[in-house]
């Protein structure tokens, strides 16, 4: 079973204000984070009909390299983000953005947090 995600335009009407409150509590204690983003995913799984699904994208202060420290780093933000975020959430996933990736949530998301 295969699927297809790509980011769509999002509105600042499309992110609920409960939705953007409870990202930025979960990111203000983890210090990695630099910037948090809310955006519209559109998944398409195998031959299926899209559908749309909001999703949580962080930019981390240092790139996500592949260390040691790097991976713990990642490790402890996925792990609290799917112990804590509502299970809606969670279906959009924990996206960590490289530099390409984080040009275009720039461009489509909304941001909810910020350092």
């Amino acid at each position: 079973m295969g699927f297809k995600q790509r980011l769509l335009e999002t509105s600042p009407e499309r992110v609920p204000a409960e939705l953007a409150a409870t990202v930025k509590t979960f990111c203000e204690p983890i210090e990695v984070i630099r910037a948090s983003y809310v955006g519209l995913i559109e998944i398409t799984e195998d031959f299926g009909y899209p559908r749309e699904q909001l999703g949580v994208a962080f930019e981390l202060n240092q790139p996500s390299a592949r260390t040691e420290e790097g991976d713990r780093e990642l490790r402890l933000v996925a792990d609290r983000f799917y112990e804590s975020m509502p299970e809606d959430v969670q279906a959009g996933g924990c996206n960590f953005l490289e530099p390409g990736a984080l040009a275009v949530w720039r461009e489509k998301a909304q941001r909810v947090f910020a350092r």
